[in-house]
This record gives C-alpha cells, sequence and structure tokens, in this order.
C-alpha cells in the first residue's frame, strides 16, 4: 500500500539528528518545525457511529491509510520536521473502556460513560487481556503494523494521564473527590497510574521501535510514552502537583521518558506539568474562547523549565516572533499553512534563519 518510508520523507535522518539535538541541547536556538496544509481525504469515510468494528475494523483502517497516503504525496515535497506516522481513530472511548464502560459513538468520536458511581467501587476493577477493547486495540495496532510494515510506516498509540483516565471512569464527581476523600483520590489515581503502564507496556511491544526510538510526529527516545493532560485544564495547578503529577510521573518512571499533550484552556497549569522528569516535549491544543498558546508564549516560555513546547501558529506568526524566541529558547512551531508551495517556502525560511543564527 505504501512506498519505502524515504519516498515520503527524503530528509529522515537529518529530521532524527535534529531531535536528537534537541533532547540533548543545553543551550537555546533549536527548533522544529511542522508546515501542515489541510488533510487529504479523496475517499469518503464512514461515521463512527455507522461501522460494525467487529466485522469492519481492517476495512475501515485501511480505507483511512488510503486517504493517509494520498495525503503523504500532497506533502512528500515539504521537508519539514514531522516523520510520517498513523493511528486508529475511534475516538477516545477505548481509551478507559480496555478496564469498564460502554463506548458510546458518534459521527466523529467517542467516550466512554463513567461507571464507579461510588470511588471505592474503583477496587472491583480489573486489568484484563481478555476485555473486549484491549483485544480490539490489539487487533487494529497489530493490523496496521502488519499493513505498514514494508513502508516501515511507524504506528502510534496515545494514552490517558492518570488524571485523564480517573476522570473518564469518574466523571464529574472526580472534582469534589479531591476535597472529600483525598486519601482515596490518592489510591485511586495509583490505580490508573498502574493500568496505563499495564496497558501501554503490552501495546508498545506491538507498535514497536522505528530507526531507535519511538515516532510519534516527533522522533522520541526509545521508552517515550505519549499522555493527554486535557483533565489538567480543569483543575487549579495546586490541585494538579498534588493530585496528579505524582502518577503521571509514576508512568513516566515505568516507561522511561514522557511526551504530554494539553489545551491552551489550562495555561496557568503547564508550569506544573512541566516540572515532571524525563519530559521531552509538551504539545498544546487550541481552545476556542480563550488565548491561544502562541498568544501566551511570552508569558509561558519562561514557565516551563526548559521544555521544549509545541505550538501553533500560522507561517506569518512563525516568522514574526522567530527571532526573538530562537534566542531565548528550544521550540516546536506547527505552522498551518495553505498548500504544499507555502509549506516548502517555510520550511526553507526556518532553514536559513537557523544557519544565518
Amino acid at each position: 500500500m505504501f512506498s519505502e518510508i524515504h519516498y515520503y520523507k527524503p530528509n529522515l535522518e537529518d529530521v532524527i539528528r535534529r531531535y536528537q539535538a534537541l533532547y540533548a541541547a543545553q543551550e537555546p536556538g533549536h527548533v522544529m518545525v511542522y508546515a501542515m496544509p489541510p488533510m487529504m481525504t479523496p475517499e469518503p469515510v464512514p461515521h463512527l457511529n455507522e461501522i460494525d468494528l467487529n466485522t469492519q475494523m481492517e476495512e475501515y483502517l485501511d480505507l483511512c491509510l488510503r486517504n493517509y497516503r494520498a495525503h503523504l504525496e500532497n506533502v512528500r515535497e515539504i521537508e519539514d520536521d514531522l516523520i510520517p506516522t498513523f493511528g486508529p481513530n475511534f475516538g477516545i472511548g477505548e481509551y478507559s473502556a480496555f478496564i469498564a464502560g460502554e463506548v458510546i459513538f458518534t459521527e466523529d468520536t467517542s467516550w466512554a460513560a463513567p461507571v464507579l458511581t461510588n470511588l471505592e467501587d474503583f477496587r472491583q476493577l480489573k486489568l484484563d487481556e481478555n476485555a473486549y477493547w484491549y483485544r480490539m486495540m490489539d487487533r487494529a495496532l497489530s493490523h496496521l503494523v502488519k499493513v505498514g510494515a514494508s513502508c516501515p510506516l511507524p504506528i502510534i498509540r496515545g494514552y490517558y494521564s492518570p488524571l485523564d483516565l480517573a476522570h473518564a471512569l469518574r466523571g464529574e464527581k472526580l472534582f469534589t473527590d479531591f476535597a472529600d476523600t483525598p486519601e482515596a483520590v490518592h489510591e485511586f489515581m495509583d490505580f490508573c497510574a498502574d493500568a496505563i503502564i499495564w496497558l501501554s507496556s503490552r501495546l508498545l511491544r506491538v507498535t514497536g521501535l522505528n530507526w531507535g526510538g519511538n515516532i510519534a510526529g516527533a522522533w522520541l527516545k526509545p521508552g517515550t510514552i505519549c499522555m493527554s493532560e486535557d483533565i489538567a485544564c480543569l483543575i487549579s495547578p495546586r490541585t494538579y502537583a498534588t493530585f496528579a503529577r505524582p502518577y503521571t510521573q509514576k508512568v513516566i518512571n515505568a516507561i522511561g521518558h514522557g511526551q504530554i499533550h494539553t489545551h491552551s484552556l489550562g495555561i496557568k497549569t503547564i508550569p506544573e506539568i512541566t516540572k515532571l522528569d524525563n519530559l521531552l516535549g509538551l504539545q498544546i491544543s487550541d481552545d476556542p474562547n480563550v488565548p491561544r498558546g502562541f498568544e501566551k508564549m511570552e508569558w509561558l516560555l519562561p514557565r516551563v523549565n526548559n521544555i521544549p513546547l509545541t505550538i501553533g501558529c500560522t507561517a506569518e506568526e512563525l516568522k514574526t516572533c522567530f527571532k526573538d524566541v530562537t534566542a531565548q529558547y528550544n521550540i516546536t512551531f506547527a505552522a498551518t499553512v495553505s498548500d504544499p508551495k507555502e509549506g516548502r517556502e517555510l520550511v526553507q525560511w526556518v532553514r536559513h534563519q537557523s544557519l544565518a543564527g
């Protein structure tokens, strides 16, 4: 289905070297750039709530792969720092349903309804390789690894953080549990950390390493887990530091390194997230009705403990801030562009500025 990886990423080795230099850097000025035109989807994709995953999973994944291949054809001349990777999209329901809960599908996403009416009931939850959604995740990843092996196309799998998993299992009641039953919350969070370690250690064996590291768009050091800290956006920095960070750290310690995704809604908590040890980077997705990550960079960058951020921006925004930001920090600019031509020109501009600086 795919050509060999260098057809899509002829500068692959240069990209990997830049990531390795970024993680080893003791000085500022290391810049990674993504130039991202709109995604091509030449074949219509059925809505998630129209698919019978029991019988149609592989057919659905192959369709998504064909669309992704078309996108890679469109962007292959953009020599930016994004490495082609692919992961299954079933929404987010299975991120917690591998333990318990029914996955509720809509047209383009999913979630799992909370299962813990009483917090203490978490003690009855079990981790089981025969669980339906564990088997479905293993099946999906195994199929994708097999299909992409000739490329080789790195297959990715993200995970909830312990806090996100706790919220998925408990629901909104978790926010009052912090005050009402703090000791039970700590025990519950520890269970959630163990559950993520249990799941990720198994699925990382399926996806394996590529070119000496884990790949998730970026090249990551071997033994890196990518987790979402979305619920951190809804609590105070102090609450995150007390109830969440120790357990996210437990997961990172068990796997080796961490890469975190969060949102611009939680700008205030990002400095606490970046106190995690062995954290390779933090990616900020922008939310409506709040300042974008790019708009808060002046406040954020001095407070993120020298952890490289991945910040969304336009090509013009990147050029406007480039000199000042890169003189003091290491960063990944995730720039949206209108088409591959603008993407090529932006990458060339960044490379020229980096050499000149």
